[in-house]
């Protein structure tokens, strides 16, 4: 699951194949997370700072804040929360 979990993540930030896998890898380790097979929902919720600050870097401040909702919907769905 953890794998997918970083897949569908990656796809969602809407950034490009060759810049997304990186981008959410770098978020998750400055929360701790070293490896994304380890990564949980709960990891990638801590993360979203994180991952906000370096999205910005490529997409407007709009795209990145709608990306990042949906990316936490994604997130709660997926943790039944």
């Amino acid at each position: 699951m953890s794998r997918r979990l970083f897949e569908e993540i990656v796809t969602r930030t809407g950034l490009a194949p060759i810049i997304g896998p990186g981008t959410v890898q770098r978020a998750l380790h400055a929360v701790g997370i070293t490896s994304p097979e380890h990564a949980q929902t709960h990891d990638y919720l801590r993360a979203l700072p994180e991952l906000r600050v370096r999205m910005a870097i490529y997409l407007d401040p709009a795209a990145v804040e709608q990306r990042l909702r949906q990316i936490e919907a994604h997130l709660k769905h997926v943790s039944g929360a």
